[in-house]
């Protein structure tokens, strides 16, 4: 999806006022701010390799700007700030410290975004039953199911889910 200049220097001049009002660096400690993440999330902090970096998935702001301009950015800049700030303590990735700064920058402290996004990728399901209906298990769940153990119940019935075979 196509995200214009003026769109993408506009995200990025807000991303940088935010790091710098959010950590109080200068300009040029703001991680890399870069376009290129699909899928369904609107936005990424990551650190790979020693390098930090903001991502943006372009399709969001394509779609509704007014939704993640400024708020995808403030959610991201806050996860790039409690890196900062709490490098080496252990803090939560939606926790206090993030729900803190998220204040301070003025944006509502929201983990997920309403905005229908294109998948990267098919994933696989799992087809299991309760005593209800079906369920459609990603692969994660299934391997914590085969491989620890875990279980889960239908918020429905109350059943446990089991495999459907």
């Amino acid at each position: 999806m196509n995200l214009d200049t003026e769109s993408r220097d506009r995200i990025r001049r807000r991303t940088r006022s935010f790091y710098i009002e959010a950590t109080g660096q200068p300009a040029t400690a703001t991680p890399e701010i870069r376009f290129d993440l699909r899928g369904r999330a609107a936005g990424q902090f990551r650190v790979h390799r020693g390098q930090e970096a903001i991502r943006f998935n372009p399709e969001a702001f394509v779609h509704d700007w007014d939704a993640h301009f400024p708020e995808t950015i403030a959610h991201e800049v806050a996860h790039a700030a409690v890196y900062a700030l709490y490098r080496g303590r252990r803090v939560r990735p939606h926790g206090a410290e993030w729900q803190a700064i998220m204040h301070h920058l003025g944006a509502t402290p929201r983990v997920r975004h309403a905005t229908p996004l294109t998948p990267a990728r098919r994933q696989r399901t799992y087809a299991y039953v309760c005593d209800c209906r079906h369920h459609a298990l990603s692969p994660q769940r299934h391997a914590l199911i085969r491989n620890k153990g875990y279980r889960y119940q239908c918020r429905q019935c109350g059943g446990w889910l089991r495999p459907n075979e």
